[in-house]
């Protein structure tokens, strides 16, 4: 399991109560900030700039899609980690023609607990990697 340095702050957007219950629960357990939202719209009224460090969106949902969103968040913070959780494979592939790497960045339900753990961790391990080897380089540069 990755050690958080710090309570890391994830934002969970799905329409579907229960899923969003148990991840917020268990992201929590494992010592992580989060908030959870059922409504789109409200996620996007609590959303602000640095104040997440992952956002985990459902692609389906009712007034507000998950892609309306995204780019909605990605208006307001461009830095935001942002991932899609979906059971739907078949619209993955529809988005594919205009997003060919959207894989790259979902997770698809259902997923084990264990599983999500893991995910989560890795992207934060990823982004704590990518951090360190971007202030190298650039402390490299100066001398």
């Amino acid at each position: 399991m990755y050690i958080k340095n710090e309570k890391k702050r994830i934002m969970i957007v799905d329409d579907d109560y229960d899923i969003n219950h148990l991840f917020k629960i268990f992201l929590e357990h494992d010592g992580y900030r989060v908030h959870a939202f059922t409504y789109p719209i409200d996620a996007l009224f609590f959303f602000r700039k640095d104040k997440y460090d992952l956002v985990l969106l459902d692609l389906k949902m009712p007034k507000m899609d998950g892609m309306m969103l995204y780019h909605k968040l990605k208006k307001i913070d461009d830095n935001i980690l942002i991932w899609f959780i979906t059971a739907n494979n078949e619209y993955i592939q529809q988005l594919k023609n205009h997003i060919p790497k959207i894989e790259n960045i979902v997770i698809y339900k259902p997923i084990l607990l264990n599983e999500l753990r893991k995910k989560v961790d890795s992207l934060f391990l990823l982004e704590e990697n990518e951090n360190k080897s971007r202030n190298k380089l650039t402390i490299n540069n100066i001398f």
